[in-house]
């Protein structure tokens, strides 16, 4: 598993996302967003994965959370057993010339077992 390119995983999403599944509804990240965001000064995002929270067991959790500003990597928190909630913040440096610009969230997440899932997030920075 480990020597699989990550161009070759496949990226879970929901069959239909009006309608989730319990399994859908363990898996998705949930992007949180402070209210006003201005471009130039850092930010928390915090991911948790699942709107019905994933455990973090031995046989069953999440191995890693990663988040993307407008397709460039922020950062990978690297999870363990010992985060008792699956979920990591991260803080953005957002480049003043995106003031007033759409800017696209995408957290992304790999469960031992459920492989990789993702959600995205439109902002808008002052």
């Amino acid at each position: 598993m480990m020597g699989k390119k990550m161009a070759e995983e496949k990226i879970n999403k929901p069959a239909d996302p009006n309608n989730l599944t319990d399994g859908e509804k363990k898996h998705i990240p949930i992007i949180n967003v402070p209210e006003t965001i201005v471009a130039g000064e850092p930010f928390d995002v915090t991911v948790e994965v699942g709107i019905i929270p994933h455990v973090m067991e031995e046989k069953h959790h999440i191995e890693w959370i990663e988040l993307y500003l407008n397709d460039k990597k922020i950062r990978r928190a690297e999870l363990s057993l010992e985060n008792k909630k699956a979920e990591a913040t991260f803080t953005v440096e957002a480049d003043k010339s995106l003031a007033g610009k759409e800017s696209k969230l995408r957290a992304l997440e790999n469960c031992n077992i459920h492989g990789l899932w993702e959600e995205f997030m439109t902002i808008k920075m002052s």
